[in-house]
């Protein structure tokens, strides 16, 4: 539905311009006064409300649409767009695979994986202990054929930060889970540290089939702990 006005308007500065556009229009969607699917005023009715030219009102929805906040249809006007999770995690691959080193995306992973364990604790339904129970079975069978466990590595971690229910978190780890995937398969390639890795998601599900969300964060903390630790041994030291 279409929109004459927007609501709480106000004059923009000459010094400011098509930014105080932007971020007015960006504060009505933080204040849910625009919604997804709105349509804008038009240009003119934009530019007579923010008292400035058409030009910058133009200026202004062109850098909205770059940062994905609106989006020009066929047949003309301009709508609020619909977010889809990948339009937030692109960007954010981006910006930790190039530019943070691996020690800092390691120490992200120790400080939020045991808080997320935590929760999971309080908040793990017996459905998803009961899936942990068949992802820490699968493991098992092919450590105990010699065969790579990364998927079942990772799904594990996947469960713990689906159970702790908070989509923002579990969004940035899929992230760095997936900048360290390659370093991560490679690191437990041994049996000594598939093992190692058993023995720590037994802890973790242990903890978690309990709901004791301290010895969750501990047990979490340990294997997060030692795992970063051999990715950096594996790369010596070096950003990867």
């Amino acid at each position: 539905m279409g929109r004459s006005e927007l609501a709480v308007i106000e004059p923009i500065r000459r010094s400011r311009l098509y930014q105080g556009i932007v971020e007015q229009i960006e504060s009505l969607l933080e204040k849910g006064e625009l919604r997804p699917g709105d349509q804008l005023p038009p240009e003119r009715a934009l530019a007579e409300q923010f008292q400035v030219s058409r030009a910058s009102v133009r200026e202004a929805l062109r850098t909205l649409e770059l940062l994905g906040v609106v989006e020009t249809r066929a047949g003309g006007g301009t709508f609020v767009r619909q977010v889809a999770p990948d339009d937030l995690v692109r960007p954010l691959h981006s910006l930790i695979a190039r530019g943070h080193s691996v020690p800092d995306v390691i120490e992200f992973r120790g400080l939020i994986e045991p808080a997320l364990a935590a929760l999971a604790a309080t908040r793990i339904s017996d459905a998803q202990l009961a899936e942990l129970r068949e992802i820490l079975a699968a493991q098992e069978r092919r450590v105990a054929a010699g065969e790579a466990y990364a998927e079942e590595d990772t799904r594990f971690h996947e469960v713990i930060g689906d159970s702790a229910k908070n989509e923002l978190l579990t969004t940035m780890l899929a992230v760095v889970w997936d900048v360290l995937r390659a370093s991560r398969e490679q690191w437990l390639q041994t049996n000594q540290r598939a093992h190692a890795s058993l023995d720590a998601h037994r802890r973790i599900l242990d903890a978690l089939s309990r709901r004791d969300a301290e010895a969750a964060r501990t047990a979490s903390a340990e294997h997060i702990r030692a795992v970063g630790e051999g990715i950096l041994k594996l790369l010596g030291g070096r950003d990867g």
